[in-house]
């Protein structure tokens, strides 16, 4: 595709140190999940790298400023290279911003991508959320990966109308790919983000005649433990997470998004099991509604309803064609709306749109 102008440039602040990852990603040897597109935009006249603190200070003192620096903050060493971009694309670094909107800086544009910015906002009842609110009103745009979180966003912010886009940011489809087979395995319930009601799954599974499997942190399990005996907690490589999700008979997504501070938790496990072509029960959240249409690619149950949760899943394991279904209905839909190049070309152009407003 042919472009008339300038490559822009684009600099990523992740959360973590992603380097060992991304090279293992360029090496073909991991999914290239959890990059926002950073290693596909340069196809779309966007030149994109991420920033992190290992790339200009010693590996011992990054690793101390890791240790000592919230990930709020732990962007602002590495301040003085943000301005070799047009854009900075973050997910948190909410300190950085912070200073970054003190200082009026009018380039590098910086663009917001999170998981829930209404829920950090809340209700604006304490300075820090006003702080907050005060900031996501200065900043050059958003990106949301739920309809419901954009249309909030321009409700709240009437200034920022026109740059707020709802643009998932995909999934791996030749790796999270189904075998073919119709999985017949056990019940299957990862992810590692808080927001997961573990308690309800345990009760709405007890009994059914299905191992569950659950990948968590190890902490979340303390004050469930003793675990039940249908209850099984592992951890996996990612080529191991790709066999658990293709063996799966059900993939099951319960959440409990009441604290009100991420409702767009799950999206990650979601788009795998989609892509791996799953019949999924997930808690209704503004998240799973962007994605999964109840009866069509997946079935939605209310958050705390334990009977509703056990109803849908005994339907799904008992009703091998409805499984089916789902499954093939929840490939098409991640082959329509998750490719990762589509994706990527939406965020470039709005990149685009955004560095060009005044």
């Amino acid at each position: 595709m042919p472009y008339n102008t300038p490559m822009l440039k684009v600099g990523y602040l992740f959360t973590g140190w992603r380097t060992p990852h991304l090279e293992k990603v360029k090496q073909g040897l991991e999914q290239g999940n959890g990059f926002w597109g950073m290693l596909r935009l340069h196809s779309f006249n966007v030149d994109a790298s991420h920033i992190e603190l290992e790339q200009f200070y010693p590996m011992f003192l990054a690793r101390f400023l890791r240790k000592h620096l919230s990930v709020n903050w732990v962007h602002l060493p590495t301040y003085l290279a943000f301005f070799r971009y047009d854009i900075i694309f973050s997910s948190t670094g909410y300190g950085t911003q912070l200073v970054h909107t003190l200082l009026h800086i009018k380039r590098p544009k910086w663009v917001m991508h999170d998981f829930s910015i209404m829920g950090t906002i809340g209700n604006e009842q304490t300075f820090k959320q006003k702080l907050y609110a005060w900031m996501v009103a200065r900043c050059a745009g958003i990106v949301t990966i739920s309809k419901k979180e954009k249309q909030l966003l321009e409700e709240k912010f009437p200034n920022l109308r026109g740059r707020v886009e709802f643009i998932p940011y995909g999934v791996d489809l030749d790796y999270f790919k189904p075998s073919g087979a119709l999985g017949e395995g056990a019940i299957f319930s990862p992810g590692r983000d808080p927001d997961r009601d573990l308690k309800l799954l345990f009760q709405a599974t007890e009994g059914l005649g299905k191992e569950v499997i659950i990948t968590t942190r190890e902490s979340r399990l303390e004050a469930l433990k003793p675990l039940p005996a249908h209850v099984v907690h592992k951890t996996f490589s990612v080529p191991e997470l790709k066999a658990a999700y293709d063996d799966a008979s059900v993939v099951v997504i319960p959440l409990d998004t009441s604290s009100g501070l991420n409702n767009e938790m799950g999206i990650s496990a979601v788009y795998e099991a989609l892509s791996m072509g799953k019949a999924i029960v997930a808690s209704r959240s503004q998240g799973m509604e962007a994605y999964i249409e109840e009866g069509v690619n997946g079935l939605l149950v209310p958050q705390h309803d334990e009977a509703a949760m056990r109803q849908a899943i005994s339907r799904l394991l008992n009703d091998k064609e409805l499984r089916e279904r789902l499954g093939k209905n929840a490939r098409v839909f991640v082959e329509e709306h998750l490719n990762p190049d589509r994706c990527t070309e939406r965020l470039a152009q709005f990149f685009q749109k955004i560095s060009e407003q005044k």
